[in-house]
């Protein structure tokens, strides 16, 4: 069961990643020339990708303008939809539950800093949580891949605090196609939630506070820092890249936990737009 990529060249390595450990055939992006790196058979074609490998599976790993009408034509050819974040134009994901599969999101889930985070904070020793704090690089210039960066990580919040703030603060500004976003919100609870997503890709930084203790991680860092009351401890991650295991057990027919961020996506890009018109502060209900 052959499985097709589309992913913008800027994740390269990423693809080679995913081409050595899966049955990855070929990999797509609409793009006017053929990548210098590429370790995978690239098509300038969706269509002809998908005739000429055969592949059952389709992971889109990167947003574009009509990505929603390729998934479409994915679907109508009965290739499963793996899809990385949620669609500009669709307000909830086709095909879901259906034959061929579409699975959005949750990539969060797979993260090995995402596993140890959630554990740590219901642990009754790290008390309630107050302050949750992101950070994280777009993976290519535009607006919809900061959309799309913004989107994983509120999900990536919501499912760590288990709860769901009813309106957010957004902010937005850009020079040409490099985007800065600002998100801020309060949960029910009282935790405070800020999100920020800048142009630089490799940028990545997690920062949760509880009343009895933290955690932190960064890119440079290379681990999850755990501070307590009477200790600190830092557990490196050495693991492979959680795109790889969500891949893999959809690969394998295990449905993606139930992250909709189709719920939540559209009003996200709605706001983004609203606030770079606007060069202010703005706020969405959600």
């Amino acid at each position: 069961m052959a499985i097709a990529l589309v992913a913008h060249p800027t994740l390269g390595t990423l693809s080679s990643q995913l081409g050595d450990a899966l049955p990855v055939t070929g990999i797509y992006y609409p793009a006017r020339t053929q990548p210098k790196d590429a370790t995978l058979p690239f098509f300038a074609d969706l269509t002809a990708m998908l005739a000429e490998t055969g592949a059952s599976i389709c992971a889109f790993l990167s947003p574009y303008d009509g990505i929603e009408k390729d998934i479409e034509r994915c679907l109508a050819v009965g290739v499963d939809v793996l899809c990385g974040g949620p669609l500009p134009k669709i307000d909830s994901a086709p095909g879901s539950g259906d034959c061929p599969r579409c699975a959005i999101g949750a990539i969060h889930h797979f993260s090995p800093l995402f596993t140890k985070a959630r554990q740590q904070r219901e642990n009754p020793s790290f008390g309630d949580s107050v302050y949750l704090r992101l950070v994280a690089g777009a993976q290519s210039p535009g607006l919809l891949p900061a959309w799309w960066a913004v989107c994983n990580q509120w999900a990536l919040a919501l499912d760590l605090l288990g709860e769901t703030p009813p309106a957010i603060y957004l902010s937005a500004n850009n020079r040409g196609r490099a985007y800065h976003v600002a998100l801020t919100a309060t949960a029910p609870s009282g935790t405070i939630i800020q999100i920020a997503v800048a142009p630089q890709r490799r940028l990545a930084e997690f920062s949760l506070i509880g009343r009895g203790g933290s955690l932190a991680a960064s890119a440079t860092q290379g681990g999850l820092t755990l501070a307590g009351a009477q200790s600190t401890q830092v557990l490196h991650d050495a693991t492979p890249p959680p795109e790889l295991a969500w891949m893999r057990a959809f690969y394998e027919d295990e449905a993606p936990p139930a992250t909709d961020e189709s719920s939540f996506g559209t009003p996200l890009l709605r706001g983004l737009r609203r606030a770079l018109r606007q060069r202010q502060p703005i706020s969405i209900d959600l």
